[in-house]
């Protein structure tokens, strides 16, 4: 398994561009981790190209490894990597997860998934955002993240070494910005409105979108009944045939989107908004 894990980081290291390689620290310390001879690795790989162009639109490299203690030095030396590295990060973000904290996700491709989680119960954690080349993405569409988090159980190192590619938050939440505005333009074109009286009529989307409509100009107590309301339409989303998965695709963007703006962070609105995204299935 072992030497399957080391040829497979070799075979990436080699074919990926310049940009990707240029987190020498970071890519030359993961590799330490995996190929520790004392190591128990387990792996698990993705990647997507567009069928039309054969250009990379989403990757994921995941390492669930187990050390024994006396090479916790391996894991300070990939910590003290992201910091050598920080100079071409354009962001870089680390701390310890408590008991009750929300997992952190790393996301993949377009963000059309729940993405890699990289947190676990009490456990520190260190990743970082960085921008490929030009020549790979000319559009700055893109971004590659690096993450390691690690437990340390007294006998054994437990952690995970992730590597994504995805489109960047500011792009999906500038494509986001424009679903809503033509969303809302053409809501405002219909002659129906969306009410109490003519909600048996509604699809589950339609409802769905009245609901988020809702909780831009309402107050915080409003905004925290709509976001119930639509915590409990999505949980019952299997009771609806009319459900498809774009819809639910549309509606987990929304509110990754919602829950990044500063309008909607008040605590208990916003851990009704990340409920509602976990649970869409």
């Amino acid at each position: 398994m072992k030497t399957s894990a080391s040829r497979l980081l070799s075979l990436l290291l080699a074919i990926m561009p310049m940009a990707a390689v240029s987190q020498t620290n970071i890519r030359t310390a993961f590799d330490a981790i995996i190929k520790c001879p004392e190591a128990r690795i387990t792996e698990n790989h993705t990647l997507d190209k567009d069928p039309a162009t054969n250009q990379k639109t989403g990757q994921s490299d995941v390492y669930h490894f187990v050390l024994p203690a006396s090479k916790l030095n391996l894991v300070k030396k990939a910590i003290s990597a992201f910091d050598k590295d920080s100079e071409i990060a354009y962001s870089i973000n680390r701390g310890t997860t408590m008991k009750g904290d929300n997992d952190i996700f790393l996301a993949v491709g377009d963000a059309s998934s729940n993405g890699i989680c990289i947190t676990g119960p009490e456990a520190s954690y260190v990743y970082a955002l960085f921008l490929p080349s030009l020549a790979e993405d000319p559009d700055g569409k893109y971004r590659y993240a690096y993450a390691l988090s690690y437990k340390d159980t007294g006998s054994d190192i437990e952690g995970k070494l992730v590597v994504t590619y995805a489109t960047t938050l500011k792009y999906r939440q500038e494509v986001e910005r424009q679903r809503q505005s033509n969303f809302l333009r053409n809501l405002s074109g219909e002659s129906v409105i969306i009410t109490s009286t003519n909600s048996s009529q509604a699809t589950w989307f339609d409802t769905l979108m009245s609901y988020f409509q809702g909780m831009t100009s309402a107050n915080s107590q409003t905004r925290i009944a709509l976001a119930t309301k639509a915590y409990k339409l999505i949980r019952d989303s299997a009771d609806y045939p009319d459900v498809t998965q774009s819809d639910k695709e549309a509606a987990r963007e929304i509110l990754k989107g919602m829950i990044s703006d500063k309008k909607y962070s008040e605590t208990v609105l916003n851990k009704l908004l990340n409920q509602c995204l976990a649970s869409i299935r």
